[in-house]
């Protein structure tokens, strides 16, 4: 029943924060067009999100001393809480395609879908894969679930990458400091986690980090490798546009 509450939630919390900081924004900038909006808009939701389930991950990461059996609440009620933001934020990126693409006609979502598919698989595989784990496992492994939700600790530095770049700032120090805390952030919580993870497993039982990765039930390393790979993924591309960047403000000094 806390678990569907905790769903129901989110989703009216989500959405109901899309209104509010879109009717806040019209009304405090008016000058803002209807693609800043958007982009703003769903930069600010998905910054919130990121800080809620990074507070809920410290939390619960803090407080299991036991990797195993220790439990904490918020490690099932979050995820039940975040669940509809994958599907909410699907929306929103649409939203901001679209209204980016208003000059050439609506936006049709076969378009979106074949120009964001990467993006929208990740943000379907992962609760497929997550959720009916959280479900299954018996109890067991708040610690690790706590360590997932810190994976949204880079959200923040993306989306206001994404602000910047949508008010015409690319230029400014302060967009290049955020890349780099967005480049640090994403290593730490969302690449070397995992490491950790498997080194916080082995200090427990007395295991080398290549025993670890043998006890490991194998649908566990399935889901970690699922994950670690969109992970890397990401970094790569963001590494590339780091030195797009760099080469390209080499050029202009020439």
């Amino acid at each position: 029943m806390a678990l569907l509450t905790a769903v129901l939630l989110g989703c009216v919390f989500f959405p109901l924060s899309y209104v509010c900081v879109r009717s806040w924004l019209a009304r405090t900038w008016p000058h803002l067009t209807e693609a800043d909006r958007a982009v703003l808009t769903g930069s600010a939701v998905s910054t919130l999100q990121g800080v809620l389930a990074s507070l809920a991950g410290a939390t619960i990461v803090s407080n299991c001393h036991d990797v195993m059996h220790d439990r904490h609440w918020l490690a099932d009620w979050y995820a039940g809480f975040c669940l509809p933001y994958f599907g909410f934020d699907i929306w929103a990126m649409y939203q901001s395609s679209s209204s980016l693409a208003s000059s050439e006609g609506r936006l049709s979502w076969a378009t979106f879908l074949a120009n964001r598919g990467t993006m929208i698989a990740h943000h379907v595989i992962l609760p497929a894969i997550l959720f009916p784990a959280m479900l299954l496992r018996r109890g067991l492994g708040d610690f690790f679930v706590g360590c997932f939700f810190l994976y949204e600790a880079s959200s923040p530095f993306t989306n206001l990458r994404q602000a910047l770049i949508q008010l015409n700032m690319k230029e400014t120090g302060l967009y290049y400091v955020n890349g780099f805390l967005t480049l640090v952030t994403f290593f730490l919580c969302r690449i070397a986690i995992l490491p950790f993870m498997l080194w916080a497993y082995g200090q427990q039982y007395g295991l080398l980090l290549t025993d670890v990765l043998y006890r490991l039930p194998w649908k566990c390393s399935a889901g970690c490798a699922v994950v670690m790979t969109f992970q890397c993924y990401w970094f790569t591309k963001m590494l590339q546009l780091v030195h797009r960047a760099v080469r390209n403000g080499i050029l202009k000094q020439k």
